[in-house]
């Protein structure tokens, strides 16, 4: 095995370990008698866009990999500070909807994620963005 592909290994395993651990911590939920429980559908919920962000990153290169991976856990952490200590609700709505609408997101701009800018369904978007400026 080449030293490539093993530092390719590395980033993608370190991404779903990093993942499932801030999954986990978001998906265990203060109970109203004192104690916690793990809700399976927000842990399941929060791994999905860090299962598609283990893939995509390893076709990343540079700086792009890491900056794709801090956004996704910047988005994890807002979404939860927003939910549970601006609202007050543990269970929130928003806490089901943002991983799904953060995979979405991953998934629509993988082409540009990798380089490509104007391919993919928002390559006409991103390509006049980039044109106008």
């Amino acid at each position: 095995m080449d030293r490539a592909s093993e530092s390719q290994e590395i980033w993608v395993f370190s991404t779903l370990v990093v993942g499932f651990a801030l999954s986990f911590l978001i998906a265990v939920v203060p109970h109203f008698d004192g104690a916690y429980r793990l809700e399976p559908l927000m842990l399941a919920a929060w791994m999905i866009p860090y299962i598609i962000l283990s893939v995509i990153v390893w076709f990343l290169r540079g700086p792009a990999r890491l900056r794709t991976i801090l956004g996704v856990v910047w988005i994890q952490l807002l979404t939860v500070l927003i939910q549970r200590a601006i609202l007050g609700d543990p269970d929130g709505l928003s806490l089901f909807l943002m991983p799904l609408v953060t995979a979405l997101g991953l998934l629509l701009l993988v082409p540009q994620l990798c380089g490509r800018m104007e391919e993919g369904p928002l390559g006409p978007i991103c390509g006049r963005l980039l044109k106008r400026s």
